[in-house]
């Protein structure tokens, strides 16, 4: 029994080190695009360890294409893309804040499993799932958002339908929503990381599912519950207390003060991951 628990932990240990000098790798790739604040940088690496060494390949694989094809589409530029990441109130770049919010959930799911696993309980391989879907949620909110500016038009408020500028949160686009599953699909090509898994009935499906659960909730969350406020020098409606532009104070005129985007995201994460953790029962 000794033998195996030392034989564990050295493999842990090994698994640790590998996830952390690719996650180190990427991570410096990402700070050198700007894709990375150097907060955002050091929190990749703690979650790209932690990730791989309790989740293994699969979960650090949803990662990286999560992450890399989000930083593609953030290259994409257009008049409409441009304004939107304008008004986001942190730009285009991730902090420490974004990556735990859009990674954080799929850590602790990463954790879990390789926990549960450890002692060989029942109903790991949902956690291993629900990894998966937290990022398929935080992929599917992204590709909404990114391609969606891309749409014609103004987008309409998800609670009524009413036209709204570009950016403005939970507004959202046919094109926007139509994007979103294929976000989370993306994802669930992680799998190939481990076939048992890519080639279950639904596994694809189950990531795309994800997807919209994220987008559709990033949205209406936006509009209902997330902090907006007013900028008290031109008078803009934005998603923080300062207006980074005007560097002025704001006031809250609309939703929770301390609910701002990050924590949207983060409440996304967790209800693709329950989605994941729940459906994950009819795959197979």
């Amino acid at each position: 029994m000794s033998l195996l628990h030392d034989a564990t932990l050295v493999a842990f240990v090994q698994r640790l080190a590998a996830g952390g000098v690719i996650a180190a790798a990427i991570a410096w790739a990402g700070y050198r695009t700007r894709a990375l604040t150097l907060s955002g940088s050091i929190a990749a690496v703690i979650v790209g360890a932690l990730t791989f060494s309790f989740g293994g390949p699969l979960v650090a694989a949803a990662v990286i294409i999560f992450f890399v094809s989000g930083s593609v589409l953030s290259r994409v530029h257009t008049p409409t893309a441009d304004k939107t990441r304008v008004l986001a109130p942190k730009g285009a770049q991730r902090d420490a804040a974004q990556v735990g919010a859009n990674g954080g959930v799929a850590t602790a799911c990463a954790i879990a499993f390789g926990i549960v696993s450890l002692y060989g309980l029942a109903h790991a391989a949902k956690f291993l799932v629900a990894a998966v879907c937290a990022i398929a949620a935080a992929s599917g909110d992204t590709w909404s958002t990114e391609i969606g500016s891309l749409a014609r038009g103004r987008a309409r408020l998800i609670t009524n339908m009413k036209l709204v500028n570009a950016g403005t949160s939970g507004g959202v686009t046919l094109l926007g929503t139509l994007a979103a599953p294929l976000g989370g699909a993306i994802v669930g090509l992680a799998g190939v990381a481990r076939p048992d898994i890519l080639m279950l009935p639904g596994w694809i499906a189950l990531c795309a599912i994800a997807g919209l659960v994220g987008s559709i909730f990033d949205s209406l969350l936006g509009a209902t519950m997330q902090g907006m406020w007013r900028c008290s020098r031109c008078a803009h409606t934005v998603e923080a207390r300062v207006h980074t532009t005007c560097a002025a104070p704001c006031s809250l005129i609309s939703g929770l003060s301390w609910l701002d985007n990050d924590g949207v995201n983060g409440i996304t994460t967790l209800l693709g991951a329950g989605a994941g953790y729940v459906l994950a029962g009819f795959l197979g």
